[in-house]
């Protein structure tokens, strides 16, 4: 076989083979839904990859933070012994707030200076933190909602937070969702103590 029908018959029978490859398949179309993306995201969508629980105290000043967050299905598992948890809470005139944990969840140790206790759930990979701080609830929310992955609005507070009431003091319930894991983003203190 000479070189210039070798270069023409070699292309042509790929060609051919491609070709027949694709005989006898039928096309298919094929839909499924997607959820509708929203500009800032939404504090109850499911999709989520991540969940933000947390508890201030006071609810007019807050010194006090309760944290939870880790992957959304976790957390939302523990959210009901989480309720319990921040619905114990006496700050009295203790140095730390007082709680009772839930049922198989058990009390650890601070670390660093900055959180003064850890509770830990049954779950070993994830601990609620507590914190002691200042700059009011929108500039600690707004921390936690970059944390999370999310752009902080003038709607924060209305959109993710909402008021509870433990055994001696009021507070705020926080409840993110986002795609970034607030482990590993950790924003600025607020006025850190």
């Amino acid at each position: 076989m000479n070189l210039s029908f070798r270069a023409l018959v070699v292309p042509l029978l790929a060609g051919l083979g491609l070709a027949a490859g694709g005989c006898g398949s039928e096309e298919r179309i094929a839909s499924y839904s997607v959820p509708k993306a929203t500009e800032r995201g939404d504090a109850r969508s499911e999709t989520s990859e991540y969940r933000l629980l947390g508890a201030m105290y006071p609810a007019d000043n807050p010194v006090w933070f309760f944290k939870f967050s880790g992957p959304a299905a976790s957390i939302t598992k523990y959210e009901a012994d989480f309720d319990k948890l921040i619905a114990s809470v006496s700050t009295g005139n203790a140095s730390k707030p007082d709680f009772t944990p839930p049922e198989g969840w058990k009390r650890g140790p601070g670390r660093g200076g900055v959180v003064v206790e850890t509770v830990l759930p049954p779950e070993a990979k994830l601990e609620v933190t507590i914190t002691q701080s200042a700059g009011g609830v929108e500039g600690n929310l707004e921390r936690w909602v970059k944390m999370i992955g999310l752009p902080p609005g003038p709607t924060d507070v209305e959109q993710f937070t909402k008021p509870i009431a433990a055994k001696d003091v009021k507070g705020v319930r926080v409840d993110l969702r986002g795609p970034k894991d607030p482990a590993t983003s950790r924003g600025s203190m607020m006025g850190g103590r």
